[in-house]
């Protein structure tokens, strides 16, 4: 019970920095070596993310995430890699499972995302 509750507390931390995600926050998702864009998204007035380019199983990518207010300079940070998630997409391609240094699993950024932020990730799985 108690390393359920310290690993709880781990993934609560870790995540606390991930950003508020409000409305136009848009989502990348992009090679490891942050060359290619595979598909993007933003945060909906309805309160969804929809990434709408279907995306293979297993796909090793970063997450870049930008604020509907960034400056300049803080969307070049984001875009050098200083502040990307390392993930892949789940098996079924509906969730992406993102790795923190801290954290031994990967963590669902579905239900990360519906619990924390109250927004629900949808990403497309047909071609």
């Amino acid at each position: 019970m108690a390393s359920e509750l310290l690993f709880g507390f781990l993934i609560a931390q870790t995540l606390a920095g991930l950003p508020a995600f409000p409305v136009g926050t848009e989502l990348r998702l992009v090679s490891p070596d942050l060359l290619t864009v595979y598909s993007s998204g933003r945060v909906t007035e309805g309160g969804h993310l929809i990434v709408d380019h279907a995306l293979d199983a297993g796909t090793e990518l970063r997450l870049l995430v930008f604020a509907p207010d960034a400056t300049d300079a803080e969307k070049a940070e984001v875009l050098s890699g200083a502040r990307a998630i390392y993930g892949r997409v789940a098996d079924d391609r509906a969730d992406i499972l993102v790795r923190f240094p801290e954290v031994d699993e990967p963590v669902s950024l579905r239900d990360w995302l519906r619990l924390e932020r109250g927004i629900a990730l949808v990403l497309v799985t047909r071609r």
